[in-house]
């Protein structure tokens, strides 16, 4: 299994150079799931932010081996009152008959979907652009169980139908199904 993503003594800071995050080393590779873990506040989101350019105050090294366009980013859905003029369907690149949208009215405007149905579509937009690594942070939030189970469902085939890709995740939920390849790593 190739190495998609190597992290030697990374820590982030702030600004005003206060540690965010604690000093983390790990590797991931193909057919992985590395699961970040660690209480609200620990720099979870922060470590994985460094690791796609979007934080750039950090010490360490890290290299990803997979170019840009093979990774793709779904960040928390926190702010559900954001307002975009477009549907469900508008979001997605093309048609799709994923599972992840069975039963969903495409022509929903964004601005009256709930977040599990935003969730969906975003999820099913990221995994047809079928990258290397899916970056995943809180995926499940805003979605009730039966959803949840769905968008993990979703994961598991894509990583079974897709060996050489991998997951970085950050979750507060527990993993349902069964993941063998499934690592975790201690953010504190």
């Amino acid at each position: 299994m190739a190495k998609l993503l190597e992290v030697k003594g990374l820590q982030a800071f702030s600004r005003e150079n206060r540690a965010l995050s604690p000093i983390v080393n790990f590797e991931l590779h193909e057919g992985e799931v590395l699961f970040l873990r660690g209480e609200n506040g620990a720099g979870k989101s922060t470590i994985m932010k460094t690791l796609l350019g979007l934080h750039k105050n950090y010490v360490g090294e890290f290299q990803i081996f997979p170019s840009k366009n093979e990774i793709q980013y779904l960040p928390q859905l926190g702010n559900l009152s954001f307002h975009l003029p477009l549907t469900l369907a508008d979001m997605l690149e093309s048609p799709s008959n994923s599972p992840l949208l069975k039963g969903l009215d495409l022509n929903k405007k964004w601005n009256t979907a709930s977040g599990g149905e935003r969730q969906k579509v975003l999820f099913t937009s990221a995994l047809m652009k079928q990258p290397r690594i899916l970056f995943l942070d809180e995926p499940f939030n805003h979605v009730d169980r039966e959803a949840g189970l769905l968008l993990e469902e979703s994961l598991g085939d894509y990583l079974k139908t897709h060996p050489q890709t991998a997951m970085v995740l950050i979750s507060h939920r527990s993993l349902i199904l069964d993941w063998p390849t499934v690592r975790f790593v201690e953010i504190r």
